[in-house]
């Protein structure tokens, strides 16, 4: 007989309002009792609207994307690369948009009633406890957008920390110290941010707090949030964009406000996004294999459907050094800059 929503709200100790409230993110429940009510039930196999012994030992043929968007620098190129591994191995895939103002209740749906056989999820949104109640050996799920360790799930990132100490220890290595930067939120922009604090305190670079300047990875944000700063009166000898997007951003109010790059202010951003090849300067950045990540998550879960074990790969980052930043050297006490 299936189990009903009465069964684990009973079992719970808790009204089946509530329950349903913790399932759907419908309704205010504490993260205590929705902990309690995704423990039981994953312990009595409950799904929504009773399919649980149905959807047992169901194969859909789909494996489903869940993103922050579908398109854009980012992710297109990881999209792009799920898609080539899918399509190589003949997998049919079906894709969804969770951004931060979306009401996730249907996807939550989706993949509480595990209407697909694996998942990648690539949405902050979506909360760890959904997850961990989809996860299971009919259904193993990737996340590439924060750590996550329990059973049937897998992670892949690039290695955000590392990028940002390498763009710190290259800004070092120019002879600069004062340095600006543009940051986001979320979990890259806090390990990036965490990154780029230890090549501060290991290369004694300058960076006050005001000097964090939000940029909401938004080239218009970091145009205006950059314009502002420098009307302030601050004059950093370097901006470290935490993506190419407020990187190009950046650029694009210096110029606006008649200071050169990289004479002037040196710019460095992450990504490596198409567009940072072909802008004048041309942007130095870091390369994070975006395309390789969607590829990787792909080869993982197909994996991990045939019954490999979880887990968890960091991709490394890489420097491209181009135009858009100058190095200081002194001759005799003169101050010289170059590339």
């Amino acid at each position: 007989m299936a189990v009903t929503i009465k069964d684990v709200a009973e079992a719970a100790g808790f009204s089946i309002s509530t329950v349903s409230y913790a399932l759907n993110h419908t309704g205010p429940v504490s993260k205590e009792k929705k902990q309690k009510i995704m423990e039981i039930v994953k312990e009595l196999g409950y799904a929504p609207n009773g399919m649980a012994k149905s959807l047992k030992n169901r194969k859909n043929g789909f494996i489903g994307y869940f993103a922050n968007s579908l398109y854009g620098v980012v992710y297109g190129e990881v999209m792009r690369g799920i898609e080539s591994e899918m399509d190589r191995h003949g997998q049919e895939m079906i894709a969804a948009k969770c951004g931060p103002m979306q009401d996730i209740t249907h996807i939550s749906r989706l993949l509480l009633e595990r209407m697909v056989d694996g998942a990648i999820i690539f949405a902050e949104k979506i909360p760890n406890d959904v997850i961990s109640l989809l996860a299971s050996a009919q259904c193993p799920v990737v996340v590439l957008d924060r750590e996550l360790e329990a059973p049937f799930v897998s992670t892949v990132l690039i290695d955000n920390e590392d990028s940002a100490f390498r763009a710190g220890e290259y800004i070092n290595s120019l002879n600069l110290k004062r340095v600006a930067c543009l940051v986001g939120k979320g979990f890259d922009g806090e390990r990036r941010m965490a990154g780029f604090r230890q090549a501060v305190e290991t290369f004694g670079l300058d960076c006050p707090s005001g000097w964090c300047i939000e940029g909401d990875w938004q080239e218009e944000t970091a145009y205006h949030r950059t314009a502002e700063f420098i009307k302030g009166g601050n004059r950093p000898e370097v901006v470290f964009a935490f993506n190419d997007e407020m990187a190009i951003g950046c650029i694009r109010a210096l110029q606006e406000l008649k200071l050169r790059v990289p004479e002037d202010i040196s710019v460095i951003g992450v990504d490596d996004i198409e567009k940072s090849a072909v802008m004048t300067p041309r942007l130095t950045t870091v390369h994070r294999p975006l395309c390789e990540l969607g590829e990787i998550a792909a080869q993982t879960l197909l994996g991990m459907m045939k019954g490999e074990e979880s887990r968890r790969i960091l991709l490394p980052t890489s420097l491209i050094q181009r135009e858009s930043c100058f190095r200081e050297s002194t001759v005799f006490g003169q101050i010289y800059r170059h590339r």
